[in-house]
């Protein structure tokens, strides 16, 4: 029987978490048995990442599980598509090489497209929140919500729409990406190239269907240094987006506030020590927001660069 539930995983220079990321996955193979294959698309490492799974298969005598393939640095979304195209199963789930899957994920995932959305144009979202051990400050808290905004969905304050298109833990028939419409290749940074592809395939009416108890663990350091040069990718990513989309990524008013004449490296530089200082402290989102919001320019080329931050 060929694989029904095909795992494509990204990688750059992460074999140590790549490793975590696989056991969580092997521990949950044997629920799945030979429908599962994981495909781990190596993007351009300098690390020995091939190494390390080769060692990971013979360790587990999974060769039949895992499928490692190598190309030349051009992103994720290259990196996804790859993925895609040598992907043998009728659903695909795009996962971080820093995503942790928790038990029962797969299940999720395939019982949500097997049995209760056996339809073509459905997407399932899971959740992915970040490890305790890196939520210990308020500024990482806040980040939490800012940023991903699993919250809303939770909260049923909002249903999920082309912005919640997270490739950290979500599912889809591979059929309706190869009819509908791939990632784009010109996003060349983790940033954007998701939103883009959720924004086209909802326009051919994929839904995307939140399901919470598909959950992972985001085994990422955040505070407000990684979360600046996490911003700087995004404003790379920025305008191409807009221009793909003919929408906005990014609220109009934080947008301006990051992109005001005002908003001087001579203004920046103290509260982005001010800021530094106060993460471990408070939860002052407003402050966060105008440093976040320049670095976010920054990337943009809107703003100059200030050594100490980016």
């Amino acid at each position: 029987m060929s694989a029904i539930l095909s795992i494509i995983i990204p990688t750059h220079n992460r074999t140590t978490l790549l490793l975590r990321v696989l056991e969580s996955l092997y521990n949950q193979s044997a629920e799945i048995g030979n429908r599962l294959e994981i495909i781990v698309v190596d993007d351009g490492s300098t690390e020995a990442v091939e190494a390390g799974v080769e060692a990971f298969i013979e360790k587990h005598k999974c060769n039949a599980l895992i499928r490692y393939f190598h190309q030349v640095s051009s992103g994720p979304a290259a990196a996804r598509n790859f993925g895609i195209h040598e992907a043998k199963g009728d659903v695909v789930l795009f996962l971080g090489d820093d995503i942790i899957a928790l038990p029962g994920l797969l299940e999720k995932h395939l019982f949500g497209h097997t049995v209760e959305h056996q339809e073509t144009d459905i997407a399932i979202l899971g959740i992915a929140e970040l490890a305790l051990e890196f939520l210990q400050t308020p500024f990482a808290r806040w980040w939490r919500r800012w940023n991903f905004r699993y919250h809303l969905l939770l909260e049923g304050k909002r249903n999920p729409d082309f912005s919640f298109f997270y490739t950290n833990n979500i599912s889809l028939k591979r059929q309706f990406l190869l009819d509908y419409g791939v990632f784009d290749e010109s996003f060349r940074y983790a940033a954007y190239e998701d939103g883009e592809l959720g924004a086209r395939l909802t326009k051919c009416g994929l839904q995307i269907i939140f399901e919470p108890a598909a959950q992972a663990v985001h085994y990422h350091e955040i505070n407000l240094y990684t979360a600046c040069r996490r911003m700087l990718t995004r404003g790379r990513s920025y305008d191409l987006f807009v221009q793909k989309t003919g929408l906005l990524g990014l609220s109009r008013i934080w947008s301006f506030v990051g992109a005001g004449p005002w908003m001087h490296p001579v203004i920046v530089r103290p509260l982005y020590r001010l800021a530094d200082k106060l993460q471990y402290r408070t939860d002052w989102g407003l402050l966060y927001i105008v440093v976040l919001m320049y670095c976010f320019n920054v990337g943009r080329g809107r703003k100059p660069a200030i050594p100490e931050i980016l």
